[in-house]
């Protein structure tokens, strides 16, 4: 256990036991009225992805499509094949 945790305020020290899931060290209080001691049961965290704004799958599929068009025209030209519906 960390020595320093023993030094927190309690919304640190309440951050610190969920997260090491163990309690700390408790420094001794003087309280008037006897509190309940509350256990906290660790929480399953539920983590959800995000959809990133990044291009759509309908672009990538256009990209693609003309890449490989200009590529085929490119090594058409560099072989000098005759294609009859281009005009080189």
């Amino acid at each position: 256990m960390n020595p320093k945790a023993t030094d927190l305020d309690p919304k640190q020290k309440e951050a610190y036991e969920r997260v090491m899931g163990h309690t700390a060290a408790a420094q001794p209080t003087v309280s008037s009225s006897p509190q309940p001691s509350v256990v906290a049961k660790p929480q399953a965290q539920v983590v959800t992805a995000k959809k990133k704004g990044g291009l759509s799958i309908v672009l990538v599929v256009i990209a693609i499509v003309l890449f490989f068009i200009v590529y085929t025209v490119i090594w058409t030209m560099i072989f000098k094949l005759k294609i009859p519906f281009l005009p080189f």
